[in-house]
């Protein structure tokens, strides 16, 4: 049994591997006078993973690190080599993660082993060799590896706990909690003791699951009183309700009903959880007053259990590991039928080259211009324009997707600067290029 610290929500950025750049290389060997052309391809930027496994309950492994790149991918070389692949990354989250964009959830990720693609890695670019054509066998033509950015995106995890500990302050929630775990909670006479939730791995006789103690419920809480709303939503990401009365207060199912509306104002879904009751403190009372428990419970499943001298909670602990290895086991078949309806396991936010229909800008200056949108941007920086051949190859695609002829409607004059936005492309207009 052990303690895990408490983390329910990161914000991280990614990036995936940048391809590698392709060369423009000739042969030269001895008595070769006329070598043809040897430049490699760029290999590919390595992609990101996300996989979901067991073996997390918490999403601290993100506390101190929060920057997640893959490898890019190495430049070509002479002779037609190929550069290395970037080493995929696969970032480890516990069940019951949510993957969110732009405040958009991505997906959720369910079950053991679980993958998905987040992000794939640029494409290496392409060696003059490859551009060798019957009309063209010695070209210099060579393109550099696409770039990726940085992403951020929010780690939530929606599943906090198998068991969540619901009571009022002060009824045993964390004694309960540090008897049954490694976990050492804060415990005092006094109200809100838990300012945080504390979670504990439970391993008893061959069930394992995740209890969690969280902050005294009041009435008001669904109004945000006490610790509220916070409060309330920690609780809605548990398998299992473990509603922890004190058996020495004589109102007891007042206070159970009480807390229980609070639950139905907050949300059905958490209203309708599945929920056990335990009786804590039961040698405070004597035996005939259980039997009154249980009459004004009878139609609930009770436990009766003394944290402090550590009775009842043998059984307690088994039925709860029963409980939730039967939901887990429910909740997987659900997911795996939702899988094969819908093919999302493996999704790619991966950047496309063909922005032909894209719209673009251009902004005048005093004798500069300035071209900005996908496709200028993009191609900008695929094609280095440190071969002629390069700078044509540049020029005919911004000519076909209509850049040139706006630019001389907007009246672009001779030896005019032309850029690109995001790139380092620079270059004087001239009417004889085209």
């Amino acid at each position: 049994m052990e303690t895990i610290s408490f983390i329910d929500e990161v914000n991280i950025k990614i990036k995936a591997g940048d391809g590698g750049n392709g060369i423009s290389s000739f042969r030269r060997e001895k008595y070769i006078s006329r070598g043809g052309p040897d430049g490699g391809n760029g290999g590919h930027g390595g992609d990101i993973y996300f996989k979901a496994t067991s073996a997390l309950n918490t999403l601290i492994t993100f506390k101190r690190k929060r920057l997640f790149k893959a490898e890019n991918g190495k430049n070509g070389g002479t002779n037609n080599k190929t550069g290395k692949n970037g080493k995929n990354l696969i970032i480890e989250v516990p069940l019951g993660t949510e993957i969110i964009i732009n405040n958009k959830k991505i997906t959720d990720l369910f079950f053991n082993d679980q993958i998905y693609k987040i992000e794939e890695g640029g494409r290496g670019g392409r060696g003059n060799s490859t551009f060798k054509s019957s009309k063209n066998k010695a070209p210099t033509l060579h393109e550099s590896g696409e770039k990726r950015d940085w992403v951020s995106l929010t780690l939530n995890l929606k599943v906090l706990a198998d068991v969540g500990l619901l009571g009022y302050p002060n009824v045993g929630k964390s004694t309960f909690l540090s008897v049954i775990s490694n976990a050492k909670p804060k415990i005092a006479n006094y109200p809100f003791t838990t300012l945080i939730p504390k979670l504990g791995v439970i391993d008893y006789k061959g069930y394992s699951y995740v209890v969690t103690d969280l902050p005294g419920l009041i009435e008001g809480a669904s109004e945000n009183k006490g610790m509220g709303k916070e409060f309330l939503k920690h609780l809605s990401r548990t398998k299992i309700i473990l509603h922890i009365l004190d058996a020495s207060f004589e109102n007891k199912k007042e206070r159970y009903e009480n807390l229980r509306k609070e639950l139905k104002k907050y949300s059905k879904e958490l209203f309708l959880k599945e929920e056990i009751i335990a009786i804590n403190k039961v040698d405070l009372i004597k035996k005939e007053e259980e039997e009154e428990i249980l009459e004004l419970f009878k139609d609930k499943k009770i436990f009766f259990i003394s944290t402090l001298k550590k009775e009842g909670l043998n059984d307690l602990l088994i039925y709860l590991g029963q409980k939730i290895n039967l939901i887990k086991k429910e909740e997987e078949e659900k997911i795996l039928e939702k899988l094969e309806e819908d093919d999302y396991k493996l999704i790619s936010l991966k950047i496309k080259d063909n922005f032909e229909n894209e719209k673009f800008e251009i902004v005048k200056g005093e004798n500069q211009w300035e071209i900005s949108g996908k496709f200028p941007e993009y191609w900008a920086q695929r094609i280095p324009i440190d071969t002629h051949e390069n700078f044509l190859r540049l020029l005919m695609k911004f000519k076909k997707n209509g850049i040139i002829k706006k630019l001389i409607k907007m009246g672009v004059k001779e030896n005019d600067l032309v850029t690109v936005k995001n790139s380092s492309l620079i270059f004087e207009f001239k009417s004889n290029m085209f």
